[in-house]
């Protein structure tokens, strides 16, 4: 329960500023980041919550369930975002360039908006996404508190190596340089030149 009420407190704060900002402003020409407890992309990677993927289902788009390990033998980027969060918007197309790119290499994105079913549905239709989408607010919340963080602000990516091991969290706006790290470490990890203690290392940017 500690970890539900802080994610709510640090996620109903952010709403205001967040949505004020998506509504005012077009999703391409955000400029600046708006986001729970203004989170920035200068937060370092944190280790705190490194673990096994833990399992947790919520709605797709069309209202089903699917669980997060519906998607074995993958590689995955977890991105927790909401259509009233300016620097999730801009990690959009980010995500979906290195979703197009790197299928081939096993690795799969997984968006989960913490956000209402409706607007998540109107801004999917115009965004076009080329990953699967889950949704829930309360739920998506637990959804975070499951990898163990005691705070949790928007966006916050979660990676995980093909045995759901979780080699990393981030808190902040995802670069191209972050994404071009941790392909390097999954590329490492394929071959078998880096053991799992590196590649979480590596992903944290301690080494």
């Amino acid at each position: 329960m500690k970890n539900s009420a802080l994610i709510a407190l640090a996620l109903s704060g952010a709403a205001i500023l967040g949505y004020v900002a998506y509504r005012a402003i077009p999703p391409e020409q955000v400029a600046a980041p708006v986001a729970a407890d203004t989170a920035t992309d200068e937060l370092e990677p944190t280790t705190s919550a490194l673990g096994v993927l833990p399992e947790f289902s919520l709605a797709t788009l069309s209202g089903e369930q699917r669980s997060i390990l519906d998607w074995p033998d993958r590689a995955l980027i977890i991105n927790f975002w909401a259509t009233w969060c300016a620097p999730c918007l801009r990690e959009i197309p980010l995500l979906k360039e290195f979703q197009t790119t790197h299928e081939d290499d096993g690795v799969q994105v997984v968006g989960i908006a913490v956000d209402r079913l409706e607007p998540v549905k109107a801004f999917a239709a115009d965004m076009g996404f080329n990953y699967p989408q889950l949704i829930g607010e309360a739920d998506a919340m637990e959804a975070a508190a499951s990898f163990g963080i005691d705070f949790f602000a928007l966006p916050f990516t979660v990676f995980t190596d093909p045995d759901r091991n979780v080699l990393g969290v981030h808190t902040g706006e995802i670069h191209p340089e972050d994404l071009e790290n941790l392909a390097a470490v999954l590329a490492d990890l394929r071959a078998g030149a880096i053991e799992l203690d590196e590649a979480r290392a590596r992903v944290a940017g301690r080494i």
